[in-house]
């Protein structure tokens, strides 16, 4: 199996919707979202700009 170097990344959960898996930490990151949240992804595996990230999260969330 593949080993990925980013430090998030996105997983299809049945019946949820997609989730982050956070490598590190071995554990979900935030909500469940209904679309893939690729740019959410980027900024998270990038620049984690507070503010941005705040606002991706809250955009395709489907619990608040």
């Amino acid at each position: 199996m593949k080993k990925t170097t980013e430090r998030y990344i996105a997983k299809s959960v049945s019946g949820v919707g997609w989730r982050i898996w956070s490598t590190p930490t071995e554990q979900w990151w935030g909500n469940a979202f209904q679309a893939y949240p690729t740019a959410l992804l980027e900024e998270l595996n990038g620049p984690k700009r507070t503010d941005r990230l705040l606002e991706l999260s809250r955009q395709g969330n489907i619990r608040s």
